[in-house]
């Protein structure tokens, strides 16, 4: 789950490539950098020459790793059906993703498919263009009960969505470094005990002790995992500017410009800045990071080890576990919702989900996928692939569902901007962001 800015250059690439591949061309490139869930491009490709097969355009934004993986399913897919064929069309991330499909949908020519990280997913959800899945979901051989947090597909009582991989934000260190200085990860009982570690890194290596990640997912796992939650109990007071979320946001804020014992990486095309920051542990600059359980396809892990986040105030951790989504459209043909559902569900299958989870590092969507061989052999290479599903069961909390599609979220991402790079207090513009945020959603209540 990560940055969902977007420059004016990126927007009329992304209108052109629009242009492009409803006229016929198939193929643009938007100049992203790969990123985490990013690609370089924003391609579509055909996989097949048969012109017979009923063509499946699947938006998505996976680079790197993801991207490789997700090609190899869908060769896979294409190879292994008769009546269909999916084409991808890369984007460079969740929110030119949507952007796209926005662009799509307007024109009336909606994709046969597309992933969408949560907040993209809520926002298509509020805007009532998503195909209704409860008919397809219910077949016995998609196994419902089998899948993790199919829950989080559901708006308005109808299953809009159901999960693509499931993801939740780790953190990773430099095993020699910290062995260096007999540093226990595991022991650490809170992120201000990480930041000690840090402060000790810094004074005697002369490095950064830690990377906080530029994006506002990770910033409010910080906040929850210090006490604090999004909204009130009745869902009618936004609490971003309590005690709780001053508390974790001063400190990293502190920790970064102040103390100088971390760093946060930015800006850039897509996820570049989220691959600068892996960069620089992997390169010995920083000591450890803040990341996502899908940077596990990327990370070597003869150097760096996987840790559970660790909770702020005395408080126990609280990180998200959130459901990558597929999503299907309300106007697209009849054949082509048949078709996409086929590819959710070959992706879906136990042995294809768990290929997914050792390649990338996110955790498969099906309990019976963590029995099969492939999954279970990738454990005993490497005993941290189980870490984020470890600590999606026994710390993961549900993502929070923004009552106004998106833009109490929005209001957090200006403030994360204003606190990471500006430097600004945490009070300050936690409150500014809370009464904005307020107002949206006194709107929505009001209706």
């Amino acid at each position: 789950m990560r940055n969902r800015k977007m420059n004016l250059k990126q927007t009329i690439l992304s209108v052109m490539c629009m242009t492009f591949i409803f006229t016929g061309v198939i193929g643009c490139s938007n100049g992203a950098s790969p990123g985490k869930e990013a690609g370089a491009t924003a391609t579509a490709t055909s996989t097949s020459n048969n012109k017979d097969k009923v063509k499946l355009e699947f938006y998505y934004g996976l680079g790197g790793k993801l991207g490789e993986t997700m090609e190899t399913i869908i060769k896979d897919f294409n190879s292994s059906s008769e009546k269909y064929e999916v084409v991808p069309v890369i984007q460079g991330n969740y929110s030119e993703t949507l952007q796209t499909l926005q662009s799509s949908l307007a024109a009336g020519k909606p994709p046969a498919l597309a992933i969408n990280g949560y907040p993209e997913f809520m926002k298509l959800a509020k805007n009532d263009v998503l195909l209704p899945l409860d008919e397809y979901i219910n077949q016995p051989e998609y196994n419902k009960d089998d899948v993790l947090l199919l829950e989080q597909g559901n708006y308005n009582q109808a299953a809009l969505g159901v999960p693509a991989f499931v993801s939740t934000q780790m953190m990773y260190y430099r095993k020699d470094i910290f062995d260096k200085y007999n540093i226990d990860y595991d022991a650490l009982e809170s992120l201000e005990q990480v930041a000690e570690a840090a402060k000790t890194i810094k004074e005697k290596e002369g490095i950064h002790g830690w990377s906080i990640m530029w994006y506002a997912e990770h910033m409010i796992d910080y906040a929850r995992s210090a006490g604090g939650d999004i909204v009130s109990e009745d869902g009618k007071t936004i609490m971003i500017d309590s005690e709780e979320w001053i508390y974790a946001w001063e400190n990293i804020r502190k920790w970064i410009h102040d103390d100088k014992i971390m760093n946060t990486v930015y800006g850039g095309n897509g996820w570049e800045w989220w691959y600068k920051t892996i960069d620089g542990v992997m390169n010995g600059k920083s000591a450890g990071y803040t990341g996502s359980s899908g940077d596990g396809g990327d990370l070597d892990f003869t150097k760096v080890a996987t840790g559970m986040q660790k909770g702020l105030k005395g408080s126990k951790p609280r990180p998200v576990a959130v459901s990558v989504m597929f999503n299907l459209f309300k106007n697209s043909p009849k054949e082509q919702q048949e078709g996409a559902w086929e590819f959710v569900k070959f992706f879906s299958q136990a042995e294809k989900t768990a290929f997914w989870a050792v390649e990338t590092g996110y955790i498969p969507i099906r309990d019976s996928a963590v029995t099969t061989e492939i999954y279970q052999n990738k454990l005993k290479e490497n005993p941290y692939l189980s870490v984020p599903l470890e600590q999606a069961k026994s710390n993961g909390i549900p993502p929070f569902v923004d009552p106004t599609g998106g833009k109490i979220y929005a209001e957090i991402e200006l403030a994360k901007d204003e606190l990471l790079i500006g430097n600004k207090p945490a009070a300050e513009v936690l409150k500014a962001a809370k009464k904005k945020a307020q107002s949206e959603l006194d709107k929505v209540l009001n209706q």
